[in-house]
């Protein structure tokens, strides 16, 4: 039975239990052919990687960071849990734009109508993004992912055009009226924005702060975007 106004991950855990495959970041990963190992298996080729929870529902890109890592350096060592924590994995690191795109089922394919492409302040703080712009779709899934069936969304995030993550939702519905060009700046708690204040100002879905906190798991607490429009 699909609950009504599936909005977060842990409500289509709940509703979608024949894709529950998706929320494994591992098992997605192999299945895209990726170079990619969970925690206790070495690396085999000396380069970076981006190290994340197999599983993690809350999204915001709690636990994920960027590491080097050299087989004849940290291969043992990863034996032994250094490097890569439980209930961690390692994957192939991707360079270029991250992207967050809607898609809406049409005559059984997934068709993009909606993408947001996001600019981080720091390479290696992969939650803290500066600024997302509204970009034109384009990206051609894999043959398989067209054959999930969601209530009416599927989300799909991408890192130089390599799916990182899928979800079984929409992402951006809260900007789906704003014109390709528009761009959205992230406003995170401590810092200043004085430059941003003359723009529209969208508060977060849930006004509850303590939900862009994780319980400490993520110390850049977003409060809501500006909204340049083009």
């Amino acid at each position: 039975m699909v609950i009504a106004m599936v909005e977060e991950d842990y409500e289509a855990w709940e509703a979608y239990p024949q894709y529950r495959w998706v929320f494994n970041k591992l098992e997605l990963s192999m299945k895209l052919g990726y170079n990619c190992g969970p925690a206790c298996v070495p690396i085999k080729n000396a380069g970076n990687y981006i190290i994340r929870p197999t599983y993690n529902l809350y999204g915001m890109g709690i636990g994920a960071h960027k590491k080097f890592l050299d087989p004849s350096i940290h291969g043992d060592e990863m034996i032994h849990h250094k490097h890569i924590p439980p209930g961690y994995f390692w994957c192939e690191w991707f360079d270029g734009d991250h992207q967050s795109v809607d898609f809406i089922k049409d005559n059984n394919h997934w068709v993009p109508f909606h993408t947001m492409t996001g600019k981080h302040e720091d390479k290696h703080n992969l939650t803290k993004f500066i600024e997302w712009e509204v970009t034109e779709p384009e990206i051609t899934l894999p043959d398989w992912l067209h054959d999930i069936t969601t209530e009416k969304y599927l989300n799909v995030e991408t890192r130089g055009g390599k799916i990182i993550e899928v979800h079984l939702r929409s992402g951006n519905d809260m900007l789906w009226d704003h014109d390709v060009g528009t761009k959205v700046i992230p406003v995170w708690k401590g810092v200043d924005y004085k430059e941003y204040q003359h723009l529209p100002f969208i508060k977060n879905f849930h006004p509850e702060e303590h939900k862009y906190e994780a319980d400490g798991n993520l110390s850049d607490i977003r409060l809501g975007y500006y909204v340049n429009k083009k």
